[in-house]
């Protein structure tokens, strides 16, 4: 296929359309939950899991989904999504009792994964290798877009509409997103193999996967690790590590051995797992300690943190356009190296202020917009061409499960920050020790960078 019989450009356009819709999505929603928790007469604790089980469909099914889409053709898995996101979002609007809500919540996050199981995959069918790191640059821009400014749109759509407008909106954009795939994505078969499917690892993963964010969301709720979210954490690790034990006995599981059996693949979505840990585990206190120790407004509050997105959207254009000429190799080592260096801001620095805090999130930015985009364009350009939706299936997993783990990491150490009437200075040295955990585990990635080979990405025919 080459690069004059494919509209590579408007192709993603679309793709950013999904990513934008699904990602955004996880946030969105998050304002409207007391509104709607009123609305349906539920507590709010019932409510969270409009949002959870939205996160959990996807978690769940994402290698499924890949899985699937490298065996039939990943053209009309993807449209199809697009329509499944629709009439997902249509059936929330009109939902008149909480269990019809929750089932329409789960079937918008079936047609989300189908969308994110291929979106990476796509931009590697129809762009060559040398172009990926420019295409997945802008991509990167609208994954954390859509990831930061959900609850800020949600919040100001809801100054002038009711909370099913939320939802409405998706309708008209997923059905256009529909129609303009099926007509512009390439056509053809997948050359994967007809292996069998991993039911078990399946299971396993999704079992494991619940597991862990309900032990997230419970730690979320009490501001502390409790016992049952201690044994609800320790009962995903043990069935995410019954899941590799299962994977090593059999040639078909769900996390693809001979995927991993690629450096890039392996190393990369290890790296891409510790720095969503990091970064989500410095976002959560950072929000809590400026508001509520320091005194800022909420406005305030999130004006500061959208230093780091709009860098990283400044940032990652060009990180994608160096790796496409020189390799990947110094953006990801930069990157990871930076990200490590913010952490020190706040580490090192006499207070934790929010010069400090500026610091730390502008660095961060600039170099989570070095490592993301380069970082996706290098594993997708290392895995199989059979597999690619699996890939970039796994490395949207990778990115959720990261965040789970941030979630948990930066609970257990300062949960309990704003419980008591205790002074600022009192929280200084817990959110020191996260932070130097998160310098530590950004460090490792910047020293791994020295494993990643030093190729240039090659001018050649596309990926099927």
């Amino acid at each position: 296929m080459s690069a004059s019989r494919v509209n590579k450009w408007g192709i993603l356009q679309i793709v950013n359309m999904g990513t934008l819709i699904s990602t955004l999505d996880v946030g969105i929603v998050n304002v409207s939950l007391p509104i709607m928790a009123r609305q349906f007469d539920v507590s709010l604790a019932q409510i969270q899991w409009v949002a959870t089980i939205y996160l959990l469909t996807m978690v769940v099914l994402l290698p499924f989904m890949g899985k699937l889409s490298d065996r039939l053709e990943r053209r009309t898995v993807y449209s199809y999504g697009f329509l499944i996101f629709g009439i997902g979002s249509l059936c929330i609007a009109v939902s008149t009792g909480f269990v019809a809500l929750l089932l329409a919540r789960c079937l918008q996050g079936v047609g989300a994964t189908m969308i994110m199981a291929n979106s990476q995959a796509m931009v590697r069918q129809v762009f060559p290798d040398h172009e990926r790191g420019r295409a997945l640059g802008v991509n990167a821009i609208v994954i954390s877009a859509g990831t930061l400014s959900g609850p800020a749109l949600g919040g100001l759509l809801l100054e002038f509409v009711d909370w099913p407008w939320l939802f409405w909106v998706n309708v008209p954009i997923a059905l256009a997103a529909c129609l303009l795939g099926y007509r512009w994505f390439p056509r053809g078969k997948s050359d994967a193999a007809k292996t069998r499917f991993d039911f078990v690892g399946t299971f396993l993963l999704g079992a494991g996967a619940c597991l862990l964010m309900m032990a997230a969301e419970s730690a979320k709720e009490t501001s502390s690790m409790s016992i049952a979210a201690w044994i609800e954490g320790a009962a995903g690790i043990g069935l995410l590590v019954a899941l590799w034990l299962h994977g090593r006995k059999i040639d078909y599981g769900i996390i693809d051995r001979e995927l991993f059996r690629h450096r890039k693949v392996w190393l990369g979505n290890t790296s891409s797992f510790l720095i969503n840990l990091a970064q989500t585990a410095t976002l959560i206190p950072v929000t809590f300690y400026m508001q509520s120790q320091l005194g800022y407004s909420a406005w305030t509050t999130g004006a500061l943190l959208m230093l780091q997105p709009l860098l990283m959207g400044i940032v990652a254009p060009f990180a994608g356009w160096f790796r496409d000429k020189y390799g990947g190799s110094f953006p990801i080592t930069a990157g990871a190296l930076l990200c490590s260096v913010s952490m020190l801001f706040v580490v090192l620095l006499p207070d934790v202020s929010a010069i400090a805090i500026g610091l730390q999130l502008a660095v961060f930015g600039i170099g989570i917009g070095l490592f993301h985009a380069t970082n996706n364009a290098e594993v997708m350009s290392a895995s199989p061409s059979s597999k690619s939706s699996l890939a970039g299936s796994l490395l949207a997993l990778v990115r959720y499960l990261g965040q789970i783990a941030g979630i948990g990491l930066a609970t257990l150490l300062v949960g309990s920050m704003g419980s008591s009437a205790d002074a600022a200075e009192s929280y200084g040295v817990p959110i020191r020790i996260l932070f130097g955990f998160c310098f530590v585990f950004c460090m490792a990635v910047a020293l791994a960078g020295k494993f990643l080979p030093r190729e240039k990405p090659e001018a050649g025919s596309l990926s099927a």
